[in-house]
């Protein structure tokens, strides 16, 4: 696994501008909520299917094929969180079972050996 820092700026960098949409569109009082965790989950899936190359080729396509769906996914909830201005609880557990089912997703194909 070799991480490349200037893809990985690039994905941190696009996750900024995609939580800022998020909170520019949010219409809740947990605007500052809604633009730390999208940045977070946005940057890090992001990070994941760019940022970084694998050894083994079928292990990086498996792993970014996961990065770019826990993205889309993770775009989709905070997009509707912003748009229907759910409670904040409710935001934060949700975002966060979802970045954690991508962790443990993207480790278990990673920790696979064929």
């Amino acid at each position: 696994m070799k991480i490349h820092p200037l893809n990985c700026l690039i994905a941190a960098l696009l996750g900024a501008l995609l939580a800022y949409a998020v909170a520019a569109i949010d219409s809740n009082v947990i605007k500052g909520s809604s633009a730390v965790g999208a940045f977070l989950s946005l940057s890090l899936t992001l990070a994941g299917a760019l940022g970084i190359s694998y050894a083994d080729g079928r292990t990086g396509v498996n792993v970014r094929i996961v990065s770019f769906v826990f993205f889309i996914a993770a775009l989709l909830v905070n997009l509707l969180w912003a748009w229907f201005a759910l409670s904040q609880g409710s935001y934060v557990v949700t975002l966060s079972l979802v970045f954690l089912l991508y962790v443990l997703i993207a480790q278990a194909i990673y920790s696979t050996r064929q």
